[in-house]
């Protein structure tokens, strides 16, 4: 698991700066060069390589990040296609089945236009996978491309915003990196940078600079708070492993982004192993729906843990708020002796929904709150299992909410823990009996697909709308014929 160690350059002489800057510039300006050349396919990846170390001036490592890192560009690029183009061919498809059943003229007028819109998107990025091409990639920032056109801002942060950074993959047999190369020595940490200027022997010139990785003591108890990422990284460069290390200049100011495997300077040891049952997680706009069961996938207990504030927060407020429901939901697991189990997810964008909805989606960052989720078991020894999201919300409104008194988000986390110990979700009698045919799909997933689409079209009759938790709350005998 790969851990980023954040830090700055906080003293630098201004003949230091001035060769730091001179690296960035020649570095930036090889990666768009490696990045036409890569684009043209006339020459290999090792010919580029060659052609940029001779050409800017670089050592070859250096001259082989500058390609890597285009190589990856193209490459992210290329991959990102088929996504966009499935994406909006299926929000094109949802916005036809809404044009099936609008009486508005208005409101048809304005599916119409959106329609266009997507297919104009689909058309867009299907074009670029027919030629086998990629849309124009803009080196500094699309937003930054305009700003410059507009005459907002001058030539010089134009350029200052392209050739801002530099990065060196590490190698384990040069003692973790030999371009950027972390030294601790006399309990400081330095930055040894390898410049353009060459020594009558043609080595690099190294300046070594001081380097700060940020810590926050407690003014109490003089502990660390949280994580101690600086002692984590001087463990990490006694093992000798190979590690990343990027400096990126932002007004003026120099940061350091070290990664490195968290795995190697920390012994991860799974303590629980759900002896005590499972507690079932389902993500939520403003949090995290938890369901406790036992080993035989009966329901014990269940608590939400929520920030209402997630869905309008700003990025980095959203993150802390993340970090304190994850730390949390690890605790719960601690005090029941349990393992965690939620959804293995895929964050495609292929839903069509309203402007309102689309922003809140946009800002419940799945995600980010599942990655640190997993990321936190990890670290404190939890074990987890990540299960398909199929049905989990369907299964537990239908069957599981009447049953325990829950609402549909802990329905769905119970279903989430069953799944995780490989059990599967029979349809009730009552329900087979009163919404299934006689003869029903072989598979459960079918008979719970053709069960919701029974209850929809009895939501269409009933309230001209489709199926709500609140629905099949207030029409679930009527629908079963119960009243």
């Amino acid at each position: 698991m790969k851990i980023t160690a954040r830090g700055e350059i906080l003293a630098l002489s201004d003949e230091a700066k001035t060769a730091v800057d001179d690296l960035m510039r020649i570095f930036s300006s090889a990666i768009r060069y490696s990045f036409q050349r890569l684009i043209e396919g006339s020459m290999s990846v090792g010919d580029i390589e060659k052609d940029v170390a001779s050409r800017y001036g670089l050592n070859i490592r250096q001259a082989k990040d500058a390609v890597e890192d285009a190589r990856q560009t193209l490459i992210s690029q290329r991959k990102l296609l088929p996504e966009y183009v499935k994406n909006y061919a299926k929000k094109a498809e949802a916005v036809e089945k809404k044009l099936k059943h609008v009486k508005s003229e208005k409101k048809r007028k304005a599916l119409l236009s959106k329609l266009a819109k997507r297919q104009r998107k689909r058309d867009y990025y299907q074009q670029f996978i027919t030629a086998n091409t990629i849309p124009p990639v803009v080196f500094g920032g699309k937003k930054t491309f305009h700003q410059r056109c507009a005459g907002t801002i001058s030539i010089e942060k134009w350029r200052d915003k392209r050739s801002n950074r530099v990065y060196a993959r590490g190698d384990k047999t040069k003692k973790g990196n030999p371009n950027l190369r972390i030294l601790y020595h006399d309990e400081k940490l330095f930055l040894e940078i390898s410049t353009l200027a060459k020594t009558p022997s043609g080595r690099s010139v190294k300046v070594t600079v001081p380097l700060y990785i940020a810590q926050k003591k407690s003014k109490k108890t003089g502990r660390v708070n949280g994580r101690n990422y600086r002692q984590m990284l001087i463990d990490y460069l006694h093992t000798g492993d190979a590690y990343q290390v990027e400096i990126l200049r932002r007004k003026g100011r120099y940061y350091v982004h070290v990664t490195f495997d968290e795995a190697a300077v920390r012994a991860y040891k799974v303590e629980y192993k759900g002896h005590a049952g499972l507690v079932g997680i389902d993500t939520n706009p403003d949090g995290f729906a938890l369901t406790h069961i036992d080993r035989t996938g009966n329901y014990r207990h269940h608590t939400a843990i929520a920030r209402h504030e997630l869905t309008y927060a700003r990025s980095n407020r959203r993150e802390n708020l993340i970090g304190e429901m994850v730390k949390e939901v690890i605790q719960y697991a601690k005090d029941r002796q349990c393992g965690v189990a939620f959804e293995d997810l895929k964050f495609e964008h292929d839903q069509d929904s309203q402007r309102k909805f689309s922003r809140i989606r946009h800002n419940f960052i799945y995600r980010q709150m599942l990655t640190m989720l997993e990321r936190a078991c990890i670290r404190n020894g939890i074990e987890y299992t990540k299960v398909k999201p199929a049905f989990t919300s369907k299964i537990g409104l239908y069957k599981y909410t009447h049953q325990y008194g829950l609402d549909v988000h802990h329905g769905a986390a119970l279903v989430i823990a069953r799944r995780a110990y490989g059990m599967k979700e029979k349809v009730p009698r009552l329900l087979r009996e009163k919404l299934l045919p006689t003869k029903s799909p072989s598979t459960e997933w079918k008979r719970w697909a053709m069960i919701h689409q029974r209850i929809e079209k009895e939501a269409k009759i009933i309230t001209k709308g489709s199926v709500t938790p609140e629905f099949w709350r207030s029409h679930r005998k009527e629908i079963l014929g119960l009243t």
